[in-house]
């Protein structure tokens, strides 16, 4: 069956439509099992739409980052606003940026919203890269 098709049948892309119906499935499995409870606050998950899958340890800062990513038994559930908010905690403390440069009040900006930080070493490279391309 073409993609369009499937999409106009499902009011939604497909790959859209099958991810619904995973988390659809996978919180019902979990209500089944009576493990359909957030790991970080303890209340239960009622809706797919809150249901998150969470690394206990984070993946990207361990010793086998694939080992630990792939790990069963570092995976639990939480809802969404659990797991994001455990990791704008956790970002908030880092005290480098991703290439290395550290958070310094000169070298840091903070867009008004104030949901995360720019390292500003990093956006001048980013614009004279993208000058260099134009």
């Amino acid at each position: 069956m073409a993609t369009e098709t499937k999409a106009r049948l499902l009011g939604m892309p497909h790959g859209t439509a099958s991810s619904r119906l995973g988390k659809n499935v996978l919180l019902r499995v979990l209500q089944v099992a009576g493990l359909d409870f957030c790991y970080r606050c303890g209340e239960q998950i009622e809706s797919a739409a809150d249901l998150s899958m969470d690394h206990i340890v984070p993946w990207q800062s361990a010793g086998d980052p694939k080992e630990t990513f792939f790990d069963v038994e570092n995976i639990a559930f939480s809802h969404l606003k659990c797991n994001i908010g455990a990791a704008r905690s956790v970002n908030r403390e880092k005290l480098k940026c991703p290439w290395g440069h550290e958070y310094t009040p000169e070298n840091t900006y903070v867009p008004p919203d104030g949901a995360r930080r720019e390292c500003r070493q990093c956006a001048r490279v980013r614009i004279r890269d993208k000058r260099a391309r134009a």
